[in-house]
């Protein structure tokens, strides 16, 4: 069982990144738009060459917010304790 300060700083990792992804998914929907109107100013009626990198980007977005909001840390506490190990060896 985590102690008090463990389960802290877990939900206090999750806050942060839930915090980022949801700026990263505004900048996705503001790239979106700008794309549309990009076409939409010089293109009108023609192809609608946005929604491939939109569907690009859609599918990158869905896949890094799979981990954030699935309930478990994107990185293991092994891989942290790894990090601190090299850190200590190299500074």
């Amino acid at each position: 069982m985590s102690t008090p300060n463990e389960s802290y700083e877990l939900a206090r990792r999750r806050v942060i990144a839930k915090t980022i992804y949801k700026g990263v998914v505004g900048l996705w929907l503001l790239l979106a738009v700008l794309q549309i109107a990009i076409w939409y100013f010089t293109t009108p009626g023609g192809y609608f060459w946005p929604v491939w990198p939109i569907l690009g980007t859609l599918a990158a977005a869905v896949i890094a917010g799979i981990p954030i909001y699935a309930g478990r840390p994107a990185i293991s506490d092994r891989r942290i304790e790894a990090e601190l190990a090299r850190m200590r060896r190299d500074g």
